[in-house]
């Protein structure tokens, strides 16, 4: 009962401050519990990403909702609604280009136990599954969101982590808050859950120092707080233009001609004949095996109506739109007829062919690479908080990373190059042994190679011993 009257002197409370115009910052707000307001502080962007996952779905499109068309004594005519996927296309086309195969990690500096630590993190929590996830959405809607739980297991008490991505179509709101630089300051993200036979809004809002757990009571929010353990917020936020980002127009034209050539197509699905008054009369019994047609008259007539035959306009037009789609939107080609031939070209040959899709990875790497080094940055925090002992191990590593190449290397082709260079003397063992990238412990692998080599060495200077004596 106390609880429930603070509640409502909390809300009264609030609705005061907000009238006389308060300024309170964003904790300020947090504390008071008026947790709409916070909310209200931060970027709303709700009308594009619906906008572009009606664009994404076909079965929203604009064709779906061409009218009937009206006939007179009969039922309306069912006009043909032919949407297409392009959208779907063109985002995983971008998609491939970029993460196609995964992210290669690289140890500059640091322990090789503590890289350990960080290529496990990364398998546990399926970093590229889920950066895939997270890559789709945001092409797709425009944004999508990398979520970082930090938590304790309820029966052993250890520290555990765990990664979701969250985006509009699966059921979040996205509130990110930026300051006048664009870091973010502070990251929010709702969602409802069934509680108790009703529908309950809640806001999980993070900031560098702080974690709030915001549930919507009968009046107000109850604020649950605890201190932020890694000093960084543990969401990565994903935003980028939607992949189809200027092609609307020639889509949407693209799905009503289409749409068009169907009702055409129906219309003339079934004979049509054109025949004289005279000849109608004299036609033979439709039941009858045998079937005549006599034209007896000077002007007695019957024939087929013909569809009428593609237009070279509507073919051009039709071809036009589909290059210009792709072309505007930097998306590959990959019908079957366009790399039917590529089987016999050379990697160098195809990346020639395919210059569009490497344009459009090259301009999406500009916002991409900043968000995985910022993940990796995050992931060493979440390391020194799940790892409390590995903190000075962890302090001193470096790591660097390169978007891998969207095509399958010759990976035998690529080794015996680096081999003939170290063998050439152009690069040292060590830098060999981590362009390889076999192993994930470089520095051990180097100290066996060096010590086979000494073995080696020794048993040819102990046989020469031999042979002397």
């Amino acid at each position: 009962m106390n609880n429930y009257l603070q509640q409502i002197m909390t809300y009264f409370r609030n609705l005061a401050l907000n009238s006389v115009g308060a300024e309170r910052d964003l904790y300020q707000l947090i504390q008071d519990g008026d947790i709409d307001t916070a909310i209200d502080m931060m970027q709303n962007r709700d009308d594009e990403v619906d906008c572009s996952i009606k664009e994404y779905n076909p079965q929203t499109h604009d064709v779906m909702f061409r009218p009937n068309k009206y006939r007179k004594n009969s039922d309306d005519y069912i006009t043909e609604k032919l949407p297409r996927s392009r959208q779907r296309y063109i985002n995983e086309v971008e998609l491939f280009f970029l993460l196609g195969n995964p992210i290669r990690w690289k140890k500059e500096d640091g322990s090789d136990d503590a890289f350990a630590l960080f290529k496990d993190f990364i398998k546990n929590t399926r970093f590229n599954s889920t950066m895939r996830q997270a890559k789709r959405l945001a092409g797709a809607e425009t944004e999508s969101a990398k979520v970082y739980h930090l938590y304790r297991d309820d029966r052993t008490g250890e520290r555990q982590v765990r990664s979701r991505v969250v985006a509009r179509s699966n059921g979040y709101k996205l509130r990110p808050l930026f300051d006048q630089y664009g870091n973010m300051t502070a990251f929010a993200y709702g969602y409802k859950l069934k509680e108790s036979g009703r529908t309950v809004q809640h806001w999980d809002i993070q900031t560098p120092d702080m974690l709030f757990f915001c549930r919507k009571g009968n009046i107000g929010y109850e604020v649950e707080s605890y201190p932020n353990p890694t000093g960084k917020i543990n969401v990565l936020y994903y935003n980028q233009p939607k992949a189809w980002d200027g092609a609307e127009p020639r889509l949407k034209r693209e799905e009503i001609l289409d749409s068009k050539v169907g009702d055409t197509n129906n219309y003339f699905a079934d004979p049509i004949a054109v025949a004289s008054a005279d000849v109608i009369q004299m036609m033979a019994d439709p039941n009858k095996p045998g079937k005549l047609i006599q034209c007896q008259g000077a002007n007695s007539k019957f024939e087929y109506v013909n569809p009428p035959q593609s237009s070279e306009t509507r073919e051009a037009e039709k071809q036009d739109l589909n290059d210009s789609i792709l072309f505007d939107t930097f998306t590959p080609d990959f019908s079957f007829d366009k790399i039917k031939g590529m089987g016999t070209l050379s990697g160098d040959a195809i990346k020639n062919a395919m210059i569009l899709g490497y344009i459009k990875r090259d301009n999406r790497k500009e916002s991409y690479e900043e968000l995985v080094d910022r993940e990796k940055n995050l992931i060493i925090s979440i390391l020194k908080y799940l790892h409390p002992d590995k903190v000075a191990e962890l302090d001193t590593l470096e790591i660097s990373f390169e978007f891998s190449e969207p095509f399958t290397e010759d990976k035998q082709k690529t080794w015996s190059a680096i081999g003939r260079l170290y063998t050439d003397g152009i690069v040292s063992l060590e830098q060999a042994v981590q362009m390889l990238a076999l192993t994930d412990a470089p520095e051990e692998e180097v100290e066996r190679i060096k010590d086979a080599e000494q073995s080696k060495k020794e048993e040819m200077l102990k046989k020469d011993s031999n042979l002397d004596s």
